[in-house]
Protein backbone atom coordinates (compact mmCIF):
# COMPACT_ATOMS: atom_id res chain seq x y z
CA UNK A 1 0.00 0.00 0.00
CA UNK A 2 1.55 2.93 -1.42
CA UNK A 3 -0.27 5.58 0.22
CA UNK A 4 -1.72 4.12 3.53
CA UNK A 5 -2.99 6.32 6.05
CA UNK A 6 -2.43 9.49 3.83
CA UNK A 7 -5.52 11.82 3.25
CA UNK A 8 -5.36 13.19 -0.74
CA UNK A 9 -7.21 15.97 -2.23
CA UNK A 10 -8.39 15.90 -5.47
CA UNK A 11 -9.87 18.75 -7.40
CA UNK A 12 -12.01 17.73 -10.58
CA UNK A 13 -12.84 14.00 -9.29
CA UNK A 14 -16.16 13.58 -10.95
CA UNK A 15 -14.95 12.59 -13.96
CA UNK A 16 -12.41 11.05 -16.28
CA UNK A 17 -8.14 11.94 -14.74
CA UNK A 18 -9.90 13.13 -11.08
CA UNK A 19 -11.66 10.19 -10.48
CA UNK A 20 -9.09 7.57 -11.97
CA UNK A 21 -6.67 9.27 -9.47
CA UNK A 22 -9.44 8.90 -7.17
CA UNK A 23 -9.94 5.23 -7.57
CA UNK A 24 -5.72 4.59 -7.67
CA UNK A 25 -4.96 6.39 -4.53
CA UNK A 26 -8.00 4.23 -2.90
CA UNK A 27 -6.31 0.59 -4.15
CA UNK A 28 -2.92 1.97 -2.77
CA UNK A 29 -4.88 3.17 0.95
CA UNK A 30 -5.93 6.77 0.63
CA UNK A 31 -8.32 8.25 1.98
CA UNK A 32 -9.39 11.00 -0.26
CA UNK A 33 -11.45 14.42 -0.39
CA UNK A 34 -13.29 14.70 -3.46
CA UNK A 35 -14.08 18.78 -5.33
CA UNK A 36 -15.92 19.16 -8.09
CA UNK A 37 -18.75 20.96 -9.09
CA UNK A 38 -21.40 17.84 -9.87
CA UNK A 39 -22.93 16.56 -6.38
CA UNK A 40 -24.38 13.75 -8.86
CA UNK A 41 -20.83 12.45 -10.28
CA UNK A 42 -18.93 13.10 -7.26
CA UNK A 43 -21.43 10.66 -5.59
CA UNK A 44 -19.82 8.20 -8.52
CA UNK A 45 -16.81 8.41 -7.54
CA UNK A 46 -17.34 8.77 -4.00
CA UNK A 47 -19.45 5.45 -4.42
CA UNK A 48 -15.96 3.81 -6.08
CA UNK A 49 -13.72 4.33 -3.23
CA UNK A 50 -15.95 3.25 -1.05
CA UNK A 51 -16.45 0.21 -2.38
CA UNK A 52 -12.22 -0.46 -1.98
CA UNK A 53 -12.66 0.04 1.69
CA UNK A 54 -11.90 3.27 1.49
CA UNK A 55 -13.26 7.08 3.10
CA UNK A 56 -13.85 9.36 0.90
CA UNK A 57 -15.45 12.92 1.87
CA UNK A 58 -17.46 15.14 -0.91
CA UNK A 59 -16.59 18.90 -1.19
CA UNK A 60 -19.02 20.67 -3.80
CA UNK A 61 -17.32 23.56 -4.97
CA UNK A 62 -16.96 25.52 -8.45
CA UNK A 63 -13.45 26.44 -8.96
CA UNK A 64 -14.18 28.96 -11.34
CA UNK A 65 -16.40 31.25 -8.15
CA UNK A 66 -14.04 32.92 -5.79
CA UNK A 67 -16.59 32.84 -2.77
CA UNK A 68 -17.22 28.80 -3.48
CA UNK A 69 -13.44 28.27 -3.35
CA UNK A 70 -13.14 30.08 -0.18
CA UNK A 71 -15.77 28.69 1.71
CA UNK A 72 -13.93 25.22 0.65
CA UNK A 73 -10.68 25.97 1.71
CA UNK A 74 -12.24 27.19 4.85
CA UNK A 75 -13.78 23.86 5.44
CA UNK A 76 -10.53 22.04 4.92
CA UNK A 77 -8.74 23.99 7.68
CA UNK A 78 -11.43 24.04 9.87
CA UNK A 79 -12.21 19.84 9.42
CA UNK A 80 -9.54 18.48 8.23
CA UNK A 81 -6.21 17.66 10.66
CA UNK A 82 -3.84 17.69 7.81
CA UNK A 83 -3.46 17.01 4.29
CA UNK A 84 -0.62 14.88 2.68
CA UNK A 85 -1.31 15.11 -0.65
CA UNK A 86 -3.13 17.80 -2.62
CA UNK A 87 -3.81 16.91 -6.98
CA UNK A 88 -5.17 19.79 -8.75
CA UNK A 89 -6.49 18.34 -11.93
CA UNK A 90 -9.56 20.87 -12.94
CA UNK A 91 -9.25 22.46 -15.70
CA UNK A 92 -11.84 24.33 -17.89
CA UNK A 93 -11.58 23.43 -21.80
CA UNK A 94 -15.07 22.59 -22.72
CA UNK A 95 -18.80 23.93 -21.69
CA UNK A 96 -21.87 22.11 -21.84
CA UNK A 97 -21.66 21.75 -25.77
CA UNK A 98 -18.69 22.81 -27.09
CA UNK A 99 -15.60 21.96 -27.35
CA UNK A 100 -13.13 25.55 -26.97
CA UNK A 101 -10.84 24.40 -29.49
CA UNK A 102 -10.59 25.55 -33.09
CA UNK A 103 -11.02 29.04 -32.05
CA UNK A 104 -9.37 32.65 -31.72
CA UNK A 105 -8.66 34.72 -29.07
CA UNK A 106 -11.20 37.13 -30.48
CA UNK A 107 -14.02 34.22 -29.88
CA UNK A 108 -13.75 33.20 -26.75
CA UNK A 109 -15.85 35.58 -23.98
CA UNK A 110 -14.40 37.34 -21.68
CA UNK A 111 -16.58 34.51 -19.27
CA UNK A 112 -14.89 31.56 -20.79
CA UNK A 113 -11.29 33.20 -20.63
CA UNK A 114 -11.80 34.55 -16.50
CA UNK A 115 -13.42 30.71 -16.02
CA UNK A 116 -10.12 29.09 -16.98
CA UNK A 117 -7.79 30.79 -15.54
CA UNK A 118 -9.30 31.26 -12.77
CA UNK A 119 -10.22 26.83 -12.35
CA UNK A 120 -6.54 26.37 -13.92
CA UNK A 121 -3.69 28.35 -12.00
CA UNK A 122 -6.23 30.70 -9.32
CA UNK A 123 -8.25 27.47 -7.44
CA UNK A 124 -4.78 25.60 -7.31
CA UNK A 125 -2.77 28.37 -6.17
CA UNK A 126 -5.32 28.90 -3.44
CA UNK A 127 -5.85 25.29 -2.71
CA UNK A 128 -1.83 25.02 -2.13
CA UNK A 129 -2.05 28.14 0.28
CA UNK A 130 -4.91 26.80 1.94
CA UNK A 131 -3.37 22.95 2.23
CA UNK A 132 0.30 23.92 2.54
CA UNK A 133 0.14 24.47 6.51
CA UNK A 134 -1.63 21.15 6.90
CA UNK A 135 1.04 19.27 5.11
CA UNK A 136 4.04 17.46 7.20
CA UNK A 137 7.08 17.11 5.71
CA UNK A 138 6.90 14.53 2.79
CA UNK A 139 3.50 16.24 1.44
CA UNK A 140 2.74 16.01 -1.95
CA UNK A 141 1.40 18.62 -4.35
CA UNK A 142 0.42 17.18 -8.14
CA UNK A 143 -0.37 19.46 -10.70
CA UNK A 144 -1.92 18.53 -14.09
CA UNK A 145 -1.07 19.95 -17.52
CA UNK A 146 -1.23 19.07 -21.25
CA UNK A 147 1.21 18.63 -23.72
CA UNK A 148 -0.45 20.73 -26.59
CA UNK A 149 1.64 18.95 -29.30
CA UNK A 150 -0.40 21.43 -32.22
CA UNK A 151 0.45 24.05 -30.19
CA UNK A 152 -1.56 26.85 -28.82
CA UNK A 153 -3.25 28.47 -30.95
CA UNK A 154 -7.21 27.35 -31.14
CA UNK A 155 -7.31 26.85 -27.16
CA UNK A 156 -5.14 29.77 -26.26
CA UNK A 157 -6.68 30.52 -23.13
CA UNK A 158 -6.67 26.79 -22.15
CA UNK A 159 -2.83 26.59 -22.72
CA UNK A 160 -1.85 29.65 -21.16
CA UNK A 161 -3.52 27.97 -17.87
CA UNK A 162 -1.87 24.91 -18.29
CA UNK A 163 1.40 26.61 -18.84
CA UNK A 164 1.04 28.66 -16.14
CA UNK A 165 0.46 25.29 -13.75
CA UNK A 166 3.99 23.73 -15.07
CA UNK A 167 5.54 27.59 -13.54
CA UNK A 168 3.76 27.60 -10.42
CA UNK A 169 5.21 23.64 -10.14
CA UNK A 170 8.95 25.19 -10.33
CA UNK A 171 8.54 27.73 -8.50
CA UNK A 172 6.40 26.29 -5.42
CA UNK A 173 9.04 23.39 -5.22
CA UNK A 174 11.50 25.76 -4.56
CA UNK A 175 9.60 27.65 -1.85
CA UNK A 176 8.24 24.20 -0.35
CA UNK A 177 12.17 22.36 -0.43
CA UNK A 178 13.07 23.26 2.87
CA UNK A 179 9.83 22.22 4.26
CA UNK A 180 10.13 18.05 2.64
CA UNK A 181 6.90 18.72 0.63
CA UNK A 182 7.65 18.07 -3.04
CA UNK A 183 6.12 19.92 -5.82
CA UNK A 184 5.61 17.62 -9.32
CA UNK A 185 3.66 18.54 -12.61
CA UNK A 186 2.52 15.56 -15.00
CA UNK A 187 1.48 16.38 -18.69
CA UNK A 188 0.10 14.29 -20.39
CA UNK A 189 -1.41 13.80 -23.66
CA UNK A 190 -4.57 13.87 -25.48
CA UNK A 191 -6.67 11.59 -22.61
CA UNK A 192 -9.54 9.29 -23.26
CA UNK A 193 -11.71 11.00 -20.56
CA UNK A 194 -15.29 11.18 -21.10
CA UNK A 195 -15.47 14.59 -22.33
CA UNK A 196 -13.08 13.94 -24.68
CA UNK A 197 -14.51 11.21 -26.34
CA UNK A 198 -17.71 13.43 -27.03
CA UNK A 199 -16.00 16.12 -28.48
CA UNK A 200 -13.07 14.06 -30.26
CA UNK A 201 -13.91 10.59 -30.71
CA UNK A 202 -11.89 10.38 -34.26
CA UNK A 203 -8.95 10.54 -31.77
CA UNK A 204 -9.52 8.15 -29.34
CA UNK A 205 -7.55 5.46 -30.93
CA UNK A 206 -4.07 7.38 -30.15
CA UNK A 207 -5.10 8.68 -26.74
CA UNK A 208 -4.01 7.69 -23.41
CA UNK A 209 -6.15 6.47 -20.73
CA UNK A 210 -7.00 8.53 -17.16
CA UNK A 211 -5.57 5.17 -15.58
CA UNK A 212 -2.37 5.59 -17.25
CA UNK A 213 -2.00 9.51 -15.53
CA UNK A 214 -3.29 7.97 -12.09
CA UNK A 215 -0.73 5.36 -12.26
CA UNK A 216 2.12 8.27 -12.88
CA UNK A 217 0.08 9.89 -10.33
CA UNK A 218 0.55 7.07 -7.87
CA UNK A 219 4.37 7.16 -8.18
CA UNK A 220 4.52 10.96 -7.37
CA UNK A 221 2.73 10.94 -4.60
CA UNK A 222 4.29 8.32 -2.69
CA UNK A 223 7.03 7.79 -0.65
CA UNK A 224 9.08 6.51 -3.74
CA UNK A 225 9.65 10.21 -5.16
CA UNK A 226 10.85 11.60 -2.59
CA UNK A 227 13.85 12.47 -3.55
CA UNK A 228 11.76 14.34 -7.13
CA UNK A 229 10.85 17.69 -7.08
CA UNK A 230 9.94 20.32 -9.29
CA UNK A 231 9.57 18.43 -12.29
CA UNK A 232 7.33 18.35 -15.27
CA UNK A 233 7.08 14.88 -16.82
CA UNK A 234 5.53 13.82 -20.30
CA UNK A 235 3.00 11.11 -20.59
CA UNK A 236 2.10 9.55 -24.25
CA UNK A 237 1.00 6.72 -25.38
CA UNK A 238 3.41 3.84 -25.50
CA UNK A 239 6.41 5.66 -23.98
CA UNK A 240 7.65 5.67 -20.86
CA UNK A 241 6.97 9.08 -18.51
CA UNK A 242 9.99 11.62 -19.53
CA UNK A 243 10.72 14.67 -18.01
CA UNK A 244 10.02 17.92 -19.62
CA UNK A 245 12.84 20.98 -20.04
CA UNK A 246 11.13 23.53 -18.03
CA UNK A 247 12.92 26.81 -18.12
Amino acid sequence: MKLENKTAVITGASTGIGRAIAVAFAKEGAKTILLARSVDKLKETKSLVEALGREAKIMVVDLSKLDSLGEATTELKNEVQYVDILVNVAGVWHGDDEAYAGKGLKEFSQEVVLETYTVGITAPTLLAQACMPLMPMGGKILNISGTFENGAKGWLPYYVSKRAIEDFTVGLSQELAERGIQVNCISPSDVASEAYKKYFPQYVADSITPELVAEQAVYLCSSEANDVTGKVFVLKKDKEPFESFHY
